[in-house]
């Protein structure tokens, strides 16, 4: 017989190792002293530590290997022809997911570039870049800017390809390819239609009103944005966030410009990755400017 540590040398292991195998009835010695506690093996034991290192290496559980230390080789050896099989099918399986990731990762991207192309083409007036004090010719830079956060916070938070659609003038379609199409057709219409892109409860979005929200700052009364810009809170993590407008008609509240350009001038104020926020514009009717910030959880 053999000491552990004998043993262990043999086996070329650890003693740790060959406890855990004894506690786990693995792999026990034949001996225990009852006044020592010392552990005694014997060399033919080596050839079921080869046969459990071997098939740990194999990726088979405790249980299985239990079952296999009393098998003769042949059945070993058909096990591991059946593990090679098992592992396999698992890569192959692993292969289709990845192929079908790159698939709807490049899909999803095409949809967003689509949406991103639709949603600024008709953006032209940059004079109205002076209503939130920046300079007309800065327009094809500040239009860079928002299509690229656009694009960026879209794939964020689109849903995986199976919930995505868009609702397109009161129908839904379902499904990056058909989505992408519908995008393609709608610059022949002259991209007037409306669209809402997001999940399947996308044609139940709920646009933030002072009806349905709480008011965190207002100002009224005014002639320029620029004028109370600087003045507007910062905006809290974990709330949805609306700029509120309610315009006279020479504002041109109909225009897809201003609350574009309003983002615009919020970006290097806002922590854009965690913070919620859109902006609503409606014509006044009190022939006066008005502007309110809502929010809520």
């Amino acid at each position: 017989m053999m000491t552990i540590k004998e043993f262990a040398t043999l086996c070329g292991c650890n003693t740790q190792t060959l406890r855990y195998y004894d506690k786990i009835d693995l792999l026990k010695p034949v001996k225990v002293d009852q006044w020592s506690g010392y552990r005694y093996y014997t060399k033919s034991q080596a050839i079921d530590f080869v046969k459990i290192k071997n098939l740990q290496a194999a990726d088979f559980t405790i249980d299985e290997i239990k079952a296999l230390l009393i098998m003769p080789d042949q059945q070993v050896f058909e096990a591991f022809d059946q593990k090679i099989a098992e592992q396999a099918q698992k890569l192959e399986r692993i292969k289709e997911i990845q192929q079908s990731y790159l698939t709807e990762k490049t899909n999803m991207e095409k949809l967003v570039q689509s949406a991103s192309d639709y949603l600024f083409h008709a953006v032209s007036d940059f004079e109205m870049l002076r209503e939130f004090g920046m300079s007309p010719t800065d327009g094809e830079t500040v239009i860079a800017k928002l299509k690229e956060f656009y694009e960026r916070t879209a794939l964020r938070h689109l849903p995986a390809s199976p919930d995505v659609q868009m609702i397109l003038n009161g129908s839904a379609i379902q499904g990056t390819q058909q989505m992408i199409e519908a995008f393609e057709s709608l610059k022949e219409n002259g991209y007037k239609d409306t669209v809402l892109l997001g999940d399947q409860d996308v044609g139940k979005t709920d646009t933030l009103t002072p009806e349905n929200s709480e008011t965190v700052w207002e100002c009224h009364g005014w002639n320029f944005v620029y004028e109370f810009l600087d003045n507007i809170p910062e905006l809290q993590k974990g709330y949805e966030h609306c700029f509120y407008f309610l315009l006279t008609e020479e504002k041109h509240p109909n225009k897809m410009e201003f609350p574009m350009f309003m983002i615009a001038a919020m970006l290097p104020k806002l922590d854009t990755d965690d913070i919620r926020f859109g902006c609503s514009v409606e014509h006044s009717n009190d022939g006066q400017n008005h502007f309110v910030l809502l929010r809520r959880k």
